[in-house]
């Protein structure tokens, strides 16, 4: 009875058994950990089975270990030598940093290069691909190139920016403007 059930009810039995496996993750879990320690060959055993059908799975895995050790050796010499050199350290993200921001600016951009590199988020082979990055973080953070309004009242006071600007000089009648003049082929007047 229960076979036939199962043959033609096959999505009931589907979601009985996730409902099971939600409620009793903790019950699973434990089960399957008591039987891979009490049988430590089977694990190796399905393991080694599913690389050798899937040697690309295997290859890819392989792949993947092998980046994250790298990545780990990079960062660990990276922390290494600003701890053990930190002269050449910061010679060489000096260098990356363009000379041209104004001094406060790149003081600041070079120390928030140092402190990413001895946390371990900036790698010294990225030094100078990756300053760009931290020039605009600087800028967002200070936010120094901003566009200003003119109507806007400036802070303190009744004033706004645009009554700062010099308003042009009226031209009398008998003076022409010398730009004007020779624009139209007239004779500067001597």
């Amino acid at each position: 009875m229960k076979r036939k059930f199962r043959l033609l009810h096959p999505e009931r039995i589907v979601a009985a058994n996730k409902a099971y496996r939600l409620a009793n993750r903790d019950k699973i879990a434990a089960g399957k950990k008591k039987y891979l320690a009490e049988h430590p060959g089977q694990q190796l055993a399905y393991e080694r089975a599913y690389y050798i059908r899937y040697p690309e799975k295997g290859l890819a895995k392989q792949e993947s270990r092998k980046l994250r050790e790298r990545a780990q050796a990079n960062m660990q010499r990276s922390i290494n030598s600003i701890r053990h050199d930190p002269d050449t350290v910061y010679r060489v993200v000096s260098r990356a940093v363009s000379s041209a921001l104004p001094r406060f600016m790149r003081d600041d951009v070079i120390a928030s290069m140092l402190l990413a590199v001895l946390e371990g988020k900036l790698l010294l082979d990225h030094v100078g691909a990756r300053m760009k990055d931290y020039v605009t973080g600087y800028n967002r953070e200070y936010d120094t190139f901003k566009t200003l309004s003119l109507d806007a009242p400036m802070g303190g006071t009744d004033l706004r920016r645009i009554d700062l600007l010099e308003a042009p000089a009226a031209c009398e009648a008998d003076e022409e403007d010398a730009d004007l003049l020779m624009l139209r082929g007239g004779r500067f007047p001597i």
